[in-house]
């Protein structure tokens, strides 16, 4: 009988190309965005399973409707809409890590009923196996803190990342770079240097719009972000276009001088960044890489509170001069006297499906 059921487990994974499954962690779109041309290399080689919730499970699902998706509930974090946001964020801290443990139990379980050969985790701290590789995307192995405080996150952001067999940092080595001290300085020996990540593609395009922009991040301070945009842009003659970050809705809105549109593919996303003379937009890690990538010129609104989306936008002011505003400051006057400039990129092409298969045979 044991000969029997060896031979049958055997013949099944004898069947089946090697399966990889891919999580992005669910904090607004940004996670999910820079896992795609993972996905989309990977996917001629391996059989991918890409398991999220919320709004970047829908967004993978409408990109990849031929692969499988499974939901997989998220940490469930709450933004603030006024206050401090480091308080809020330590208040919720045992939720994350109870999330965490039983993340880590559910796993194991796909990992049996879906044959899974290899774990690619994007910020997910739970998604780690003994019995299978496993890849933790971060850019964020240095977080921004006061004092001592620093030191203690970065003991417990190791802790987590040690125990997964590597960690891919969207990044170039050397200066220049994109994440600063965020993704250099202390590291982990199991630490690899990837490049950045972008689904984008440059294209040529005349300049169509005057601004374009990008409403991204968790609630309440994705809608209030994009109500302050559209508040500084009522009644003005410049052309605005605003994209929502919503891929659960398809709709287009005008209204006089602003085109208001839910979502947009790919394709047509590059195509509105580059057909706009200035991009307004969140700093945040991904959203970076892509205006890279197209070269576009930005003007950076952190987000309250969220200090990695602070110490970006300071970082990009001092090294490539593009300018940020607050968002409690925001307004046309100060939109209209900033400088937008584009952001400077050392792009190194990799293979994702060389490195996964030496974590893959290194195991073997």
């Amino acid at each position: 009988m044991l000969v029997l059921t060896f031979a049958l487990l055997t013949f099944r994974r004898l069947k089946h190309k090697q399966r990889i499954l891919v999580a992005p962690l669910d904090w607004g779109l940004g996670h999910a965005a820079r896992c795609v041309p993972i996905i989309q290399e990977l996917a001629s080689e391996y059989e991918i399973i890409i398991a999220g919730s919320g709004r970047s499970q829908c967004f993978l699902q409408q990109l990849f409707p031929e692969l499988t998706c499974i939901h997989f509930e998220g940490y469930n974090i709450t933004y603030p809409a006024n206050g401090s946001m480091a308080v809020k964020m330590l208040l919720q801290m045992p939720k994350v890590l109870k999330r965490v443990k039983e993340e880590q139990l559910e796993l194991q379980q796909l990992i049996r009923k879906h044959e899974i050969d290899l774990v690619i985790s994007d910020n997910r701290f739970g998604l780690h196996s003994n019995s299978i590789p496993s890849i933790f995307i971060a850019h964020q192995i240095n977080i921004q803190a006061p004092g001592i405080l620093a030191d203690r996150l970065f003991r417990l952001n190791s802790k987590y990342i040690n125990q997964y067999s590597q960690c891919w940092i969207p990044d170039v080595k050397n200066d220049p770079n994109l994440s600063g001290a965020l993704g250099h300085g202390k590291l982990l020996n199991n630490c690899r240097y990837i490049g950045p990540m972008s689904r984008l593609q440059k294209v040529e395009s005349k300049k169509i719009y005057d601004y374009c922009a990008l409403i991204s991040g968790p609630e309440p301070q994705r809608t209030k972000f994009e109500s302050l945009i559209l508040s500084a842009f009522k009644g003005r003659k410049e052309t605005l276009l605003v994209l929502g970050g919503k891929p659960e809705e398809q709709t287009t809105e005008q209204r006089n001088n602003i085109t208001v549109i839910s979502h947009q593919n790919d394709k047509d996303l590059a195509q509105t960044i580059c057909s706009s003379r200035t991009v307004i937009s969140r700093p945040g890690y991904s959203s970076i890489m892509d205006l890279a990538k197209l070269g576009a010129h930005c003007i950076f609104i952190p987000t309250p509170g969220q200090t990695e989306q602070q110490y970006l936008a300071k970082y990009h002011q001092r090294l490539n001069k593009t300018p940020w505003i607050r968002q409690t400051d925001l307004s046309w006057d100060k939109i209209s006297k900033a400088d937008a400039n584009p952001i400077s990129a050392n792009w190194e092409k990799v293979s994702y499906t060389k490195m996964v298969q030496e974590l893959i045979q290194r195991k073997n």
